[in-house]
């Protein structure tokens, strides 16, 4: 049975002229694909409806008649929208199954095409399993309270890239609240009736006094039973309203978590300066104790790497592990599938070797398969140096580690350049290449996926009131140093921490990963992108010592708040 981290989501949402699958039409389509947890690849289009579209609808949209109209036909939108459904064991994922799989079936037969076999899953069915009755389950309501930043509300690409963020919360709950690890599981779950258990008063009585003691700040929590053995251990970023709404009407969401409940005779706690070292706290704890009731992370996870072989011309392979062999590793990312995918991606893009082994130059040598279809430049035969297989390479770690954008620039010119010279083909196949590579990794933060380069310092607010911000620093992946201060502290000890950190050498050795590092560096770097764009981030990649410390200085001092707290 495939797991839930393999299988491609097709997240889509449609807008429409009304609201019959039928007799009404999309006129803006967005389809997004989750894969391991990651947006992979977007999709979006208007499309002509030829349909009048309802002032209420183009008032929220902001689609009117007249843009409707410029829009592709249907019949030219539908290469792409098959080519993205028809993903080997893809999953239909929607908002509102029913409405989106309507519409965008009947627009797949309408074309002729046949009617679409493939499992569904709806988002809002699976939270009204996951998250408590109390709280709204639409788009909007559900992205506040699962600190989802929204763009372009009410704009298809904006609320499917919305909702796959919001599916993939829902994944690592169910994972990690249910035992959920297959899609076949993940899809019986969704499609049984929503119950919702309360806590027993008897349960209530006996842990009330604890309850009034709870503080507020993030933290780990333990559920103890009659023999003062933890059944449960859960984290939380303010504990008292996390602990308190396991006792709120409706709020269980299984009967395994309503059985778990009635055991509980007592209540233990340990706050944390920050949710993300409630969160390292809360793993480990899990695989030391490893509590009856926690279904997940009672083991270590195996992740996936890219990893860069170390030859005159490398080239990027699959690993499972980090070794302290001086190379650079990408990564970890939670699935196999995803890492295939990502390497596929790369080799279709660039062209770095993908034959075995090292290889020695020769003009005699003969160029192989990969050559022929522009998939590699051919180093073995001496028809690119090292130095410009090298600067390919560099395209390509750039590209992982999350700074692209001079990659696309330099594509857009070429671009420009090809169709101001009327060359309208090659400047459509560069096109197609700032597309494929727009959709290898979608960010909201800057965060690398280089295990080598993957070195920063994060500075987050924590409270407007009281001028206070969470520092971060990175070194490698590795978190090294968490602290909060406020924005007029004495800097000395954290800049002297900045110092031997990245710049004193000898403290730079090559270092060999554990597998409760490994764990680490994934949840810091999940964490990392679930920021939303919050807080600023500092790199210390190719810069100097003066010029950080002077970037931390100024970050701090002069770091703006605002009104709506950040949520993480």
């Amino acid at each position: 049975m495939a797991s839930i981290w393999d299988i491609p989501f097709i997240v889509t949402d449609v807008e429409t002229t009304g609201s019959s699958g039928q007799k009404n039409r999309i006129i803006d389509i967005g389809c997004v694909t989750l894969l391991g947890g990651q947006v992979i690849n977007q999709y979006d289009t208007l499309i002509n409806p030829h349909q009048f579209i309802p002032f209420y609808i183009a008032n929220m949209t902001g689609i009117s008649n007249e843009m409707a109209a410029r829009a592709p036909e249907e019949w030219e939108v539908m290469t792409d929208i098959m080519e993205i459904l028809h993903q080997p064991e893809a999953v239909f994922s929607a908002h509102s199954v029913p409405f989106d799989f309507s519409f965008v079936n009947n627009l797949v037969i309408r074309n002729s095409f046949a009617p679409l076999e493939m499992p569904t899953l709806c988002t809002l069915k699976l939270s009204r399993r996951l998250i408590a009755t109390s709280q709204k389950k639409n788009v909007g309501d559900l992205a506040q309270y699962l600190g989802i930043h929204v763009n372009n509300r009410h704009r298809a690409l904006g609320d499917a890239l919305a909702t796959a963020q919001i599916l993939a919360l829902l994944l690592e709950k169910a994972e990690t609240e249910h035992g959920i690890s297959t899609i076949e599981e993940l899809i019986s779950f969704h499609n049984k009736p929503a119950r919702h258990f309360r806590a027993s008063y008897k349960t209530f009585k006996r842990v009330e006094e604890k309850l009034n003691q709870i503080p507020k700040e993030p933290g780990v929590y333990y559920f103890l039973g009659r023999n003062k053995n933890i059944l449960y251990v859960g984290k939380a970023k303010s504990l008292k309203d996390r602990v308190r709404s396991y006792f709120n009407e409706g709020a269980l969401s299984s009967r395994k978590i309503a059985d778990m409940t009635r055991r509980i005779y007592d209540i233990k706690w340990s706050t944390t300066e920050t949710e993300l070292a409630a969160l390292l706290l809360e793993s480990k704890e899990i695989k030391r104790i490893k509590p009856y009731f926690n279904s997940a992370d009672k083991s270590y996870q195996k992740y996936m790497f890219l990893k860069l072989s170390k030859d005159d011309f490398p080239k990027f392979e699959i690993a499972d592990t980090i070794e302290p062999d001086g190379t650079e590793y990408f990564g970890p990312f939670r699935s196999n599938g995803l890492t295939q995918n990502i390497l596929e991606l790369i080799n279709k893009q660039f062209k770095l070797r993908e034959c075995d082994g090292a290889i020695k130059p020769n003009k005699e040598n003969q160029p192989c398969f990969y050559h022929q279809i522009s998939r590699c430049n051919a180093p073995c035969s001496l028809l690119v140096s090292r130095e410009e297989y090298l600067e390919e390479l560099e395209k390509v770690k750039a590209f992982l580690s999350g700074f692209s954008e001079g990659i696309i620039a330099q594509l857009e010119e070429k671009m420009i350049k090809f169709a101001d010279e009327l060359e309208f083909e090659k400047a459509s196949l560069v096109k197609n290449q700032i597309t494929q590579l727009n959709r290898l990794f979608l960010r909201r933060q800057r965060v690398p996926t280089s295990i080598n380069k993957n070195n920063l310092i994060v500075v987050i607010p924590v409270s407007s009131r009281d001028k206070t911000i969470e520092i971060i620093i990175i070194d490698r992946g590795k978190l090294i140093h968490q602290e909060i201060i406020g924005r007029k502290a004495p800097l000395d000890n954290l800049i002297n921490i900045v110092r031997e950190t990245f710049f004193i050498p000898t403290k730079r050795n090559i270092l060999d990963y554990s597998l409760n590092d490994i764990d680490e560096i994934k949840i810091v770097s999940s964490w990392l992108n679930r920021l939303n764009g919050k807080g600023n981030f500092i790199y210390t990649e190719n810069k100097s010592e003066n010029s950080v410390i002077i970037e931390v200085e100024k970050t701090i001092r002069n770091f703006k708040f605002v009104e709506d707290e950040i949520q993480y």
